[in-house]
């Protein structure tokens, strides 16, 4: 963040990795809870108005896809909003779109209007919320990012351990609207988490920088310097041909601006909405497409898993108590992250989400070759594990990836190529669904997207590996 002077001292400005942090732990923890605690209970939630609006497969596949773009646009133009709105006041706009998106679900009687209440308003508030905090949060902890996105997550998913048993309830007691309203009325809370958020500016932490550091800068200058031997290297410069020379360059830079005005105005346009560095180095790496594509995979087998069980004949408290241990192991992965944080940081983020991957391929195709319940819930219950991996370590491995001054803009291209993926792979497996009238069919394409995702990151991680170990060690300089 700079090197600044103070009696005679130099101080960097670092991250706090604490202080206020951990009041801005404390909004994310309420903001997230708001926007993902009732997230594996969605299925069950809107299972009769799905009835109601007489949408199959498809429209409900389309309608994710749509929620989906419309999280990722919003997400993508965060970090432009920033340069016009402060944190706290983007926050609260966030806030007060996704609250009135949920609020009007209650009242949804059309496809159009559940398409612009979910789809649209919620969606756009959910994205938005979503890249604001995991930045915020990404901001104040750098050395022990890991250990307070693990302590956030923990606490999130110990709410959403009572969420299937929750809805049931209020299904079974006030029905549908009823149970909206509550929903909505818990929503309201992200307001108060967005009012905690502040800029990590204003609580950096002053490190003395060691004389270490500052000799080494300063060995490096001259080092830089030994090949200038001073004023025997200047040569005389005739006077008439410096002037020409000035107005040469004055003429050619009239010209050349003239002509490139209006080029360079849409580039500054269009890099306000997008990092274009990021396309180059970062749009086609794993950690931008294969995060998107898993969590895509994830979250539509998670948002066609109640209706697949529903139409097996399992009733709604069977899939809610299976729904309740997949979140008990959910809930207690996040624990064993904050626990082994330490450990876990030398191992790699990138590493740790491709055994995620291979243990969620493991658990779903588990599910798929049996028909037993009990078997079925065995493997239900151990998804937990790798859906607490891919969703929870999805900021720390993009934080891994980027700096840290693009991070915003890293996760605005995830969130896109996740809506992506959503428009236009998830009618295509509802569609599939609805001809084939099979859900399996459904989770065997969706469990093939962890299987290409693993074998081309696995790729990725041995070529660097190797590639690592081929570079030679240097030399030291002898005097």
């Amino acid at each position: 963040m700079g090197v600044k002077v103070k009696n005679g001292k130099k101080y960097e400005l670092v991250a706090p990795d604490g202080g206020w942090g951990y009041m801005i732990g404390v909004g994310v923890i309420i903001n997230l809870i708001t926007i993902s605690t009732f997230l594996a209970s969605f299925g069950m939630i809107f299972k009769d108005l799905f009835i109601e609006l007489n949408m199959d497969s498809t429209s409900i596949t389309f309608l994710n896809g749509v929620s989906a773009l419309s999280a990722a646009l919003a997400g993508m133009i965060v970090n432009p909003l920033l340069k016009l709105l402060s944190l706290r006041q983007l926050g609260l706009v966030a806030a007060t779109i996704f609250n009135l998106g949920i609020f009007g679900n209650v009242f949804v009687n059309s496809k159009l209007t559940f398409f612009l209440c979910l789809g649209v308003l919620q969606s756009v508030g959910n994205g938005l919320i979503y890249n604001i905090s995991c930045t915020v949060l990404n901001n104040y902890f750098v050395k022990r990012r890991l250990l307070a996105v693990s302590f956030t997550q923990t606490i999130i998913g110990a709410i959403a351990l009572f969420s299937p048993q929750f809805v049931k309830w209020t299904l079974e007691t006030f029905g549908l609207r009823g149970t909206l309203l509550i929903i909505s009325a818990v929503s309201l809370q992200n307001i108060v988490g967005m009012a905690l958020m502040q800029p990590v500016e204003w609580h950096m932490k002053k490190v003395e920088v060691s004389e270490d550091n500052e000799n080494e800068t300063k060995s490096l200058l001259a080092s830089e310097e030994k090949g200038f031997k001073g004023k025997e290297d200047l040569k005389p410069v005739n006077k008439s041909e410096l002037e020409n020379g000035i107005k040469k360059s004055i003429e050619k830079f009239s010209v050349e601006n003239t002509k490139n005005e209006e080029y360079h105005g849409r580039k500054n346009f269009i890099s306000n909405f997008i990092d274009v560095s990021l396309f180059k180095t970062f749009l086609l790496s794993n950690a931008a497409v294969g995060v998107a594509l898993s969590l895509f995979s994830e979250y539509l087998f998670i948002f066609m898993l109640p209706q697949a069980l529903y139409a097996l004949g399992w009733n709604e408290g069977n899939i809610a108590w299976a729904l309740t241990l997949n979140a008990m192991t959910d809930l207690g992965t996040r624990a064993f992250f904050i626990f082994m944080s330490s450990w876990l940081l030398n191992v790699g983020s990138h590493e740790i989400y491709v055994v995620g991957l291979v243990l969620a391929l493991i658990t779903k195709l588990g599910m798929l070759w049996s028909d037993d319940m009990l078997v079925m819930t065995v493997f239900i219950t151990m998804m937990g594990i790798p859906r607490c991996t891919i969703m929870m370590l999805l900021p720390v491995v993009v934080a891994d990836s980027v700096d840290q001054d693009k991070f915003s803009s890293a996760m605005g291209i995830v969130l896109l190529l996740f809506g992506f993926f959503n428009l236009s792979v998830g009618p295509s497996i509802g569609a599939i669904r609805d001809l084939t009238n099979s859900y399996s069919t459904a989770f065997y394409i969706l469990s093939s997207c962890f299987g290409i995702v693993i074998m081309f990151w696995t790729i990725e991680l041995i070529y660097k590996k190797n590639k690592h170990k081929r570079i030679p060690k240097e030399e030291p300089i002898k005097a």
